[in-house]
This record gives C-alpha cells, structure tokens and sequence, in this order.
C-alpha cells in the first residue's frame, strides 16, 4: 500500500500506529503524580488559575475540574447524567450508498464498533464535556490480516496542551520540545473538542462554567458545618438561687455538663435549667441549605439545561417531553458532535488503513431513534413509487428499523400472481419493483377475462418509459416557471420539445393488434 494522507495532507507513518506514544511515567512532564488544588481554594486563586488556563497553562485548571467530580456529589450526578444521556445513546452506521462495495464498508465499521473497548471509549471521550477537551489513544494491531484497535488508552488532559498562535491545535507534552510540545500523529489519537461555548476550546467546559458555584457552594457547606458545631445543640444555661453554697454550685455545673453529653443529670428542686436556642431564632437552621441548594440549580442549569428532574423545582423549563434527564436537544446535540469526532478520528483511519483512500466513507451515527409511523409511510410509498418516486430501499429499512438481508437469507417477497390471471399479468407482475402497479387500473381479475383484457394489461406494463419523454419537457418547465403566466406562456415551446415517437408507435401497435384479434373474433 502506498503512502496514505489524512484530511489535512499529513501523510500516515504506520511504524508508530502499534506503539504508546502518550504513556505516563514516573517522571518527566507527563508524571503518574497529582497535586491538589480544591483544598483552600479562594476566590483569588480561582480566577488566577482560570485565567491561566484561558492563556495556556491549563493544568491547575484541569487538576480543579477532576477534583470537583471527586468532591461534590452533586456536580458529579450531574455531570454523569449528561455523559450518560449521550453514550447509551444507539450507535448506528449507513454506508455512501447501495453499491456492494460501500456495503462492504459499512458492514466493517459495523464490526469495529462491536469490538470491545469501543463503549468505554465513548465514555472516556464524553469526559471533555466537563474539561473542554478528551483524549484518547488508540493502540492499532497488526498482527492479523486488517489494521485493528487492540485497545484504546484515555490520556489524562494535563498530558497535552494547545498551540500557543491559535490555541486550537492541542500537542502533546515532552521533553522532546518543553515550550510547544509535540504535534499529534495522525490516525493515533481521537481527540474530542465539544463544541460547547464558541472561543477556544479550554474555555467551553462545563467545569469552567459551574467553577464558582462550586467554590461558593464549598464556603457554604463549611459555614454550615461550624455553624452546627456551634448552634447544633441548644445552649443550656444554669440558674442558682442567690446564697448558693460553692458545692451547689458546682452540682448545677455537674447538671449542665452532663446534660450535654448524657442528656440525664441530677441537681435541687431550687435550681432551674434553660435551654436556649438561639439559631431558629435568626433563621439560621435553614439559611444554609438555601444557599447550598441555590448553588446546585445553578450548576443544574449549566449542565442539564433544567432543574426539573433534579430538584423538583416547579415552574419546569419546556413541556414534558424536554423534562429527561438531560434536555433532548443538549443530548443530540451532544450526540451529533460525538458521531462527528468518530467519524473523523476512527472510521476514516479505520477504513483508509485497510481499503485505501474513499471518495465517501461509512457515516458512524450516535442518535436516537425516533419512532417512525410505518402506516403512514407504507401509505405514502404505497401512492408515491408507482408514480415514478425512487426511494433507496436501505433508507425505508432503517426507517422501519429492520437490518440489511443476509447473503442467503430466506425473504418474504411478493406472491406471485395466480394461473387463472393470463401470462400477460404474470410477466407484469415479475417486472415490477414496487408492488403496486402490477395490475391495471381497469384489469379485471376475475373469471371473466378475455384477450382483449390481456392485450390491456400488457400494454400498459411499461406505459412509465415511454411517458417519460412526453413528460419531462413539462416537469422541467414547472420547476423553472416562478408564476402561472410564466408556465402558460412557455406552453409551445413545452409541446415541441415533447418526444411522442415512442407512444405514438406502441398506440398504433396496439390498435393494430386490437384490429387484428377483433377480425379474428369476427372469424
């Protein structure tokens, strides 16, 4: 095989393909370690490090964003219901066309995505949902006849970075070029870019988006937490009669300590006890979660599109049907750009590898199925086909949700037509292709046919070629008519363009045989 190139006119070094490129190590820049930077977090760091990442250092950025799924059951649910949505989403592929050969493509590609590691790979490439950006490395094997994934390898983020001119191109870090990194061979890695936020792809993740209510929601939990410490339980206070003895005394404080811990104490019938709760009196058993959960619909917006099925908030954004789990249009959109990614970074390698080079490629679909009225479309097919309609069979098959035909599968077909109907229905009904028009308008099928009815029905079983001249003059001439007056004035030119040398000549051959079988019934 000769020497391949890929969309942008890189040629493809196939030594490389098999090998990891993009592996970590103990040491070096792309280092198994991590540092944290969620914990003592404030506002000042915060907007510094977004602002690194937004001018191209993005680790602390990207340390930030993996931290926050680890640290806020919330965030995560989140985040997981909008990954989710997309990668149980139904994976299907349809080839260019119904040639053999894109058939054969199509049904490739079929195969790779069954493989395994493909379902986890939709996951791992999902992750940039969150971080603005997700790798992955695929580790092709050539041990067999074809170029196959042995497996693909999720990159952590913070192995790569962009360009510093565009900041679009992402690069791989190494010691090999400290200051620019590495650019990605092609056909290696299937590198995701969701498109969430138009500008650079660093500053369209959804951790950017919920990082401050994250931040702020973390002050709250905290501000609640010492606020229960101090507040949790009521203060109790201890009240002596005037000229207690210091031994009474002390038994009331024995009391109220007690009181705290065993919430059981003995002390004189003299003595009184109060328990004084002063946080319900300024609202503050609730303020807190308030807070909190104001924090969690904000990120629920950014990440859900809604809060609906997520708090219960009435007031539901859209009707019903947009209230999943994820809002339809952010799930196939997310889907679309997922497919879009697929098809570029693994489909054409996979194809271009162990076919060569297409004019058209198998087109990889992540998409929900959407229930199709097969009354009304057997109905519309019913009426349209026979009236010259061409309709790709493939097409009405995913439709419907029905599989391509196995090469020796038994088929349901159409029935034959009865003995009793004349060979001349019989052939008509084995010439046609879309079930409909194998019987005459006007054709008897009863008993009572005769030669005449199947002279009829001969005639017209190829009535489409020959009207097909006489109409097509017409058809162009409607399409290209912008008002009435237009069409009515083109009319001559319409019939001296119109060929009606082949109907005139069968009209006449017909009436001649009509003449001919009517001397012969005088006979």
């Amino acid at each position: 095989m000769g020497v391949i190139l890929d969309a942008a006119g890189r040629p493809i070094k196939r030594e490389v393909l098999t090998t990891e490129l993009a592996a970590p190590s103990l040491t070096g820049v792309r280092t198994v370690w991590d540092n944290t930077v969620a914990s003592g977090l404030t506002p000042y760091r915060l907007a510094s490090l977004l602002q690194n990442a937004a001018t191209g250092d993005h680790y602390e950025y990207l340390t930030l964003a993996e931290e926050m799924e680890e640290r806020d059951l919330h965030y995560a649910c989140e985040l997981g219901k909008r990954k989710l949505a997309v990668s149980r989403l139904p994976v299907t592929v349809e080839s260019a066309s119904d040639s053999a050969h894109d058939k054969k493509l199509a049904d490739a590609v079929r195969g790779l995505i069954k493989r395994p590691g493909f379902r986890s790979l939709k996951k791992d490439l999902l992750d940039g949902l969150g971080k603005g950006y997700s790798v992955a490395e695929i580790i092709w094997d050539r041990s067999g006849r074809e170029w196959l994934p042995a497996r693909y390898e999720w990159r952590d983020p913070r192995f790569f970075q962009f360009d510093d001119v565009s900041r679009r191109e992402l690069r791989l870090r190494d010691e090999a070029d400290m200051m620019n990194g590495l650019p990605l061979p092609p056909y290696k890695f299937i590198v995701h870019l969701p498109h969430l936020k138009t500008g650079i792809p660093i500053r369209g993740g959804l951790a950017r988006l919920a990082a401050w209510s994250w931040m702020f929601k973390n002050y709250t939990i905290k501000d609640w937490m010492a606020f229960a410490e101090a507040f949790g339980m009521p203060l109790r206070v201890g009240k002596y009669p005037a000229g207690a003895k210091p031994e009474e005394i002390e038994v009331l404080k024995m009391a109220v300590a007690n009181l705290g811990t065993d919430a059981a104490a003995v002390m004189p019938q003299s003595m009184v006890v109060e328990f004084v709760e002063a946080a319900k009196q300024n609202g503050g058993e609730s303020l807190f979660q308030r807070m909190a959960d104001f924090f969690d619909a904000q990120v629920s917006k950014g990440i859900l599109g809604q809060t609906a099925t997520t708090q219960g908030t009435p007031g539901k954004l859209g009707n019903e049907e947009a209230q999943n789990e994820v809002r339809h249009d952010i799930r196939d959109d997310d889907g679309d750009q997922l497919a879009e990614t697929l098809n570029g970074y693994l489909v054409r390698p996979f194809i271009d590898l162990n076919f060569g080079p297409q004019q058209e490629y198998p087109e990889l679909i992540v998409r929900a199925i959407k229930k199709e009225d097969i009354t009304t479309l057997s109905t519309a097919l019913k009426e349209l086909v026979p009236l010259g309609l061409e309709v790709e069979q493939s097409v009405v098959r995913d439709k419907l949700g029905l599989p391509d035909p196995a090469p020796g599968a038994v088929l349901l077909r159409q029935q034959p037509a009865p003995p009793e109907a004349g060979k001349a229905q019989a052939e008509n009904r084995q010439g046609c292709t879309c079930g409909h028009c194998a019987t005459a308008l006007n054709r008897d099928t009863g008993e009572s046919a005769d030669d005449i009815d199947d002279l009829v029905a001969e005639e017209l079983a190829d009535w489409q070629p020959m009207m097909q001249p006489v109409l097509d003059p017409l058809r162009k001439a409607v399409d290209g008519a912008e008002s009435l007056e237009e069409l009515l004035a083109a009319l001559p030119d319409i019939f001296s363009g119109q060929d009606v040398t082949a109907l005139v000549d069968a009209l006449a051959a017909a009436g001649f045989k009509a003449a001919a079988m009517g001397d012969g019934g005088n006979e």
